[in-house]
């Protein structure tokens, strides 16, 4: 008899937390095997999609990282061979452009990964017409987009508003699977000396849980990202390795997945890592039953490391 693989990774996170399995994660996984069956029946699709969304407005190096990347994620997810799965790569200017992409899926959205600047409150977006600029970025919420319109008034300078702004409230979150991983790959969005309680991996994982997606987790930076693991966090502007003799490999090599990390589920921190690339789906869960048998209470600072 073919077991499910969802039930042998829950089984294998539970012994990994010590065997301590409570009703509320039993009840989790019950239901997100029920949502399972009812996305990957034929009706809905047969198949699911990754999205990489690639900001392409700021200056040519900042572009040049984000989208060197995005080829380095395309490659590695396009080596998963047994599944049935379409990578899309979208690059945008504003916000506007990622809530319609989200929205108009048609098959079940499994990953969404963002290059692009970011901070504790938003995934940054600029376009230009003309001679003028326009902020374009996608808010954690409706009330922080609208601070930001006020203050952009109120100080004036060169950023001018516009209604390509949007905010996370605006997306479509049934069109996620039970399980998807959303990771913002710039600087701050999971927490830092410059984040407030409410950031916007927070806000995200909130909502993903509340649409029915309870093993929905959301990744941001705790500190500053870096496109080249062996430049330190801080003594970097964003932008590629410049040519040079090792250019090929050092453009090969540009991936934001290092340093401290933080892992959010439903509007919760339940692990932060400094594992390099891809954080394992048996550590995420198994943070996330850990964090489910205590209650919230000591997985804040739970970290785990791997070779």
């Amino acid at each position: 008899m073919r077991r499910n693989p969802l039930v042998l990774l829950i089984a294998f996170a539970s012994f990994a937390a010590g065997g301590r399995v409570d009703a509320q994660t039993a009840q989790t996984a019950q239901t997100a095997q029920s949502s399972r069956a009812s996305w990957s029946s034929p009706a809905d699709t047969t198949a699911y999609v990754r999205l990489i969304f690639i900001a392409n407005c700021f200056t040519a190096a900042e572009n040049s990282a984000f989208k060197y990347a995005a080829a380095n994620l395309v490659a590695e997810y396009e080596r998963d061979t047994a599944s049935r799965q379409v990578v899309r790569r979208i690059y945008f200017d504003n916000a506007r452009q990622i809530v319609d992409s989200i929205n108009r899926q048609r098959l079940v959205i499994r990953s969404v990964d963002f290059l692009s600047h970011s901070r504790d409150d938003r995934i940054g977006a600029t376009m230009t017409r003309g001679n003028v600029q326009y902020r374009t970025s996608l808010f954690e919420s409706r009330e922080h987009m609208e601070e930001a319109r006020v203050l952009a008034d109120a100080e004036g300078g060169d950023l001018h508003n516009s209604s390509r702004m949007a905010s996370i409230e605006e997306i479509d979150f049934s069109h996620f699977s039970y399980d998807a991983v959303v990771e913002i790959h710039g600087c701050h969005a999971g927490t830092g000396v410059d984040s407030l309680p409410a950031n916007i991996c927070r806000r995200l994982s909130q909502a993903l849980y509340m649409s029915g997606k309870q093993l929905a987790v959301v990744i941001g930076h705790g500190t500053r990202a870096n496109p080249n693991a062996s430049r330190p966090a801080g003594a970097h502007s964003g932008a590629a390795a410049a040519p040079g003799p090792g250019f090929k490999e050092s453009i090969l090599a540009q991936d934001y997945r290092h340093g401290l990390r933080m892992v959010y589920f439903n509007g919760r921190t339940v692990l932060a890592t400094r594992v390099s690339g891809a954080i394992p789906q048996t550590a995420i869960i198994s943070a996330i039953i850990q964090a489910q048998n205590a209650g919230g209470r000591g997985s804040r600072n739970r970290r785990i490391n791997y070779p």
